[in-house]
């Protein structure tokens, strides 16, 4: 299948050097709308000072996101980026940062990808995603509590753009480009059970990241974020909250990366297999052209 913008039935040049936003504040308009068509045009993005708080840097995304509504449909969901320690402790982050996620960023397992469609510098990484199931989980404060108001879990490969280099990258600029995600691909979900035994298994439930010639790229556990993707759930939910955002039934929530994220190659299909769960295993695969 060749990419031609299908959504998920889900409840869907070179780099050199980059322009830094002068003051460490949340930027003007005329800063946010040069964001935005860097991300459209796929061209190389203003970064925000190592200086700037994360006040400022969600300042920017809020403006961002609301010009990227107008291409990529309205949000259905949240996100949640550096999920795990070893990529906090790369960036800095004492806590995961948060995100929304869009209509049209949801393609469908099997879908075949033009590189030169994914940006400036494409990477993908292992993600987790759940849906809701209706208005309780806002009030959740226990894993068990968060499974009640789940419907699915669903293997996702994100696909990230990053506007620079890694060593170039500060926690402002990943937190004001909403977690520099550009689209991702979606597996076959699995049944949510409400159940003590579901939420040990998603902690030990494993991803296996395997390209077309049958190498294994990673492999990593739901532990690996937060300690369980339902720590993730309740970090998500009280943030959104915190935020003026009320999770409403059909909401997308991505967990983050289990593992670390690789560079895009074209000419490699990767798949993603998620294994360990109750309702059965699943898989996400994408092809890069």
């Amino acid at each position: 299948m060749t990419y031609r913008m299908r959504l998920v039935p889900v409840v869907a040049a070179a780099l050199t050097l980059l322009p830094t936003i002068a003051a460490a504040a949340c930027p003007d308009a005329k800063t946010i709308d040069a964001m935005a068509q860097a991300f459209f045009k796929k061209t190389p993005a203003p970064l925000l000072p190592s200086d700037a708080s994360l006040d400022d840097a969600y300042c920017a995304q809020k403006k961002y996101v609301a010009l990227l509504s107008r291409d990529l449909g309205k949000v259905v969901g949240y996100k949640a980026g550096l999920t795990n320690k070893p990529l906090q402790e790369r960036f800095g982050a004492k806590e995961p940062l948060f995100g929304v996620m869009f209509a049209q960023q949801f393609l469908a397992s099997g879908i075949s990808v033009d590189t030169q469609w994914l940006g400036v510098r494409p990477q993908y990484e292992a993600d987790l995603i759940v849906t809701v199931k209706d208005e309780r989980i806002n009030e959740a404060r226990t894993p068990v509590e968060a499974l009640r108001s789940l419907s699915e879990v669903f293997p996702y490969i994100e696909i990230l753009d990053l506007p620079a280099e890694v060593k170039s990258l500060n926690l402002a600029t990943i937190a004001a480009y909403d977690i520099v995600s550009r689209s991702g691909v979606m597996g076959k979900g699995i049944p949510v059970q409400a159940t003590a035994e579901f939420v040990e298994a998603l902690a030990n439930m494993e991803s296996t990241t395997t390209d077309d010639t049958g190498r294994v790229i990673q492999i990593a556990k739901g532990s690996d974020i937060l300690g369980n993707p339902l720590n993730v759930v309740l970090w998500l939910t009280r943030f959104a909250n915190a935020q003026g955002y009320r999770l409403r039934a059909g909401d997308v929530l991505s967990l983050g990366a289990m593992g670390r994220f690789y560079a895009v190659e074209a000419g490699r299909t990767i798949k993603i297999r998620y294994t360990g769960l109750p309702g059965g295993d699943s898989e996400a695969v994408v092809t890069f052209r």
